[in-house]
């Protein structure tokens, strides 16, 4: 049984970690600032498909640096851990952590592509940020979970960076075209009818995303 407690501790513990006493949230936020401000330089009035392929290009980049850390503990702390939770409630734990990460990185860089280029020219219809936000925030999520996912299987065998690349090549593929897709239609102005099945189906990435590493992660984290 999942113990809310211990996922509350896990995440505690990596906020801790993370944001109290080290500067590598500082990193992202970094990349996320300089990729906004050159782009602001380099790029005039971008179109939407310009203006999308930069922001999901920095997301992506923040996104593998972000998890790729998650479970880069050695194998004395990984001892500890083991003997404080369970593997599941771990995955889940670590998963909250990156994902609320993931999305700090999106709203900060969505943000400050707002301030610095503005939103491109969508034609007819208005753009609606509220849409647009909630399309790239739930596609992040979405994103943070199945990397996390991946990191965490790697995380057990040598040249994990390598192996994890490889992973989320294949499992990425849907979420950034899901959530591409549900970007630019609220990009071009499109309406709710037309977005409510594509944010269902980031959330549903999200979920598969957690199951498999429940079914999968277990196994290799007690190995």
């Amino acid at each position: 049984m999942i113990r809310l407690k211990a996922i509350k501790t896990i995440f505690s513990w990596d906020w801790e970690l993370e944001y109290l006493r080290s500067s590598g949230w500082f990193v992202s936020a970094l990349f996320c600032g300089a990729v906004a401000f050159l782009a602001s330089i380099l790029i005039n009035r971008p179109s939407p498909n310009t203006w999308l392929a930069l922001i999901w290009i920095n997301l992506v980049f923040s996104s593998i640096q972000i998890a790729g850390k998650t479970f880069s503990a050695n194998d004395g702390k990984n001892f500890y851990i083991d003997q404080l939770v369970d593997p599941t409630e771990l995955l889940i734990g670590k998963s909250i952590t990156t994902s609320l990460n993931t999305l700090f990185i999106s709203l900060l860089s969505f943000g400050l592509f707002y301030i610095w280029i503005g939103l491109p020219n969508s034609g007819e219809n208005p753009i609606s940020l509220g849409p647009l936000m909630l399309s790239i925030g739930l596609g992040s999520i979405a994103m943070a979970c199945t990397l996390c996912f991946t990191s965490a299987i790697s995380s057990k065998v040598d040249g994990n960076v390598g192996l994890m690349s490889i992973l989320s090549i294949p499992l990425l593929l849907p979420t950034l075209l899901v959530s591409l897709r549900a970007s630019k239609l609220a990009l071009l102005g499109e309406s709710i009818r037309e977005l409510y099945l594509l944010w269902v189906g980031e959330i549903a990435l999200c979920v598969l995303s957690l199951a498999l590493g429940a079914i999968l992660f277990p196994y290799l984290w007690r190995s």
